[in-house]
This record gives C-alpha cells, sequence and structure tokens, in this order.
C-alpha cells in the first residue's frame, strides 16, 4: 500500500492480482497504521523556490510579534456567490448518492465570482476593496493601492486626538507585504510604490503559508456565505445584486474585529521556524 499511496483501494486490488476482499484490504490497512484521508494541497515548489523560501525565513528568524505587528498583510480573494466553501458531507443509504436530496446542486450559468482585495496590521483592520469585473492589472491594482494601502498608512499615522505622547514615526516604519502576482511586480507599480516611500518586504514565492491574510479568507468565506444565505434567495449578475454584495462583502470584513488578525500574527515567528525546520519545504501554515 505504501507503494501505491494514491491508488485507490479498489485498484490495489486489482494490481495485487489476488482474490482480496475490499473489508480484507481495509483491515490490512488499518493493521499497517495506514489512514485514507483527502490529501494536503500546496502549491508545487521548485528548487528555487525551496532555496528562496529558507533564505527569507533565514532573514527574519529573530523577528518578535511586534515586528510582525508592522507589516501590513495584504492579498486578494475570488469570492463564489451563493457557493458554500465548505465541504458538503451527507449521509444517505446505500444506492441513494445521486438521490437530489444528498446531492449538493451547481449552476454553472448562474455562477457569480467577485474579486476582492484587502490588508491588515496588527493595529487594525484596513479597507476591503471591491474589485471591477474583467481581472485586476497594473492599472487596476494601482487604484486599489490608493483607496486601500494609502488609506490604511493615513490611519496608521494619524496622531489620536488624546495623546499624552508623541510617537516619531513615518511611512518607512512600516513594511508592505504582497505576494507575486504579476501585477505586483510590474515595473510601474514598484516604482509606484517607491515614489511613495513605501517599502515592501519581498515575498518569496509560492508562498502562501507565510501571509496570514491567507488564512483569514477561509474564516471570511464561510461568514459571508452564512450572510448571504441569510439576505439572498439566489446569486444573481444584475449590477443592483453585485452592488449589494459588495455591501454585504464589506459588513462582514469588518465585522471580523481583530482577535483572528492578532492570533494570526502570533503565529509569524512560529511560521518562519517552521519554514527553517523544513529546509524551505512546505509547512502545516
Amino acid at each position: 500500500m505504501k507503494q501505491h499511496s494514491s491508488t485507490p483501494l479498489k485498484d490495489i486490488t486489482n494490481i495485487v492480482g489476488l482474490p482480496i476482499s475490499m473489508t480484507t484490504l481495509r483491515r490490512r490497512q488499518s493493521e499497517a497504521g495506514l489512514a485514507s484521508c483527502v490529501a494536503a494541497e500546496k502549491p508545487g515548489l521548485s528548487a528555487e523556490n525551496v532555496v528562496k523560501r529558507l533564505e527569507w525565513a533565514q532573514r527574519y528568524k529573530d523577528w518578535t510579534v511586534e515586528h510582525w505587528k508592522k507589516v501590513i498583510w495584504s492579498d486578494e480573494s475570488s469570492i463564489w456567490i451563493g457557493v458554500s466553501p465548505c465541504r458538503q458531507w451527507v449521509i444517505h443509504p446505500p444506492g441513494e448518492r445521486l438521490n437530489h436530496k444528498y446531492v449538493k446542486k451547481t449552476f454553472k450559468s448562474a455562477q457569480v465570482k467577485v474579486m476582492v482585495w484587502a490588508c491588515f496590521t496588527g493595529e487594525r483592520l484596513g479597507p476591503m476593496i471591491i474589485c471591477e469585473e474583467g481581472g485586476i492589472g497594473a492599472n487596476e491594482y494601482e487604484d486599489i493601492l490608493y483607496d486601500g494601502l494609502f488609506s490604511l498608512i493615513d490611519d496608521l499615522l494619524e496622531l489620536p486626538e488624546d495623546a499624552d505622547t508623541i510617537h516619531v514615526t513615518d511611512e518607512n516604519t512600516l513594511l508592505f507585504m504582497q505576494d507575486n502576482a504579476p501585477c505586483h511586480k510590474v515595473e510601474e507599480i514598484l516604482k509606484f510604490l517607491a515614489e511613495h516611500h513605501v517599502l515592501v518586504m519581498q515575498c518569496p514565492p509560492q508562498s502562501p503559508d507565510l501571509n496570514p491574510i491567507e488564512n483569514l479568507w477561509t474564516d471570511f468565506k464561510v461568514h459571508f456565505h452564512e450572510r448571504f444565505e441569510e439576505l439572498f434567495t439566489h446569486a444573481s449578475k444584475s449590477i443592483e445584486a453585485r452592488y449589494h454584495y459588495s455591501e454585504v462583502l464589506q459588513e462582514v470584513w469588518y465585522s471580523q474585529g481583530m482577535e483572528m488578525v492578532e492570533v494570526l500574527i502570533e503565529s509569524m515567528p512560529r511560521r518562519v521556524a517552521a519554514v527553517i525546520e523544513a529546509n524551505g519545504g512546505w509547512t502545516k501554515y
């Protein structure tokens, strides 16, 4: 079985060429301490990717949680309207797998996707930007940075009215983390960020486990779908419906609070240590 770890049990019986029942095969699997489970999904890592991940982790291995709180974490994500992000498990009688009561239905023609961009730091959630249809190019991304990143930086640098102590700070105390999406790496965007004194933290390729906002999306999508089911009966592609979806997306984003954000940022030293332990390979995050 260890030699055929990705082969279904029913196919293993054919490979063995012996009259072995599925029950016997499952029993032998259990006796050998082997379990069947859904394969973990991780981005492919080339040898160069592994080296860059390890170098990045070594560079930041001594950073404390307080250091990580000053990073502005950002990311885009696709939200499928009306589609549950959770795997749906059902219990059905033998032979009833395709009974309409036990089938999770999808309607391809009615699928509605909304792309969003968001960011956060250890101090606060930044804005959620609802992107226009048609994808994100360099021009669209520059607009997102104006409306999202710069407004957050302005908020972070604003001195509270009741402050007793003046904290000396400027834009250079913040680091902006973005992944390696093509629109993030074009020369005009990097020049644009430099002109506005935004320091960019280089993200190693194929490393969603090193950007904690990726984990926040999972929880966010679950809560958004719950809210969708409370307010709507079905997904629609109309302009009016998309406007309402945008309102709900932002409502859910801001209602999350900072509790999970703080937990995710506090995990950064452990994430870095995990990359080093894995010699640049995959981690559990």
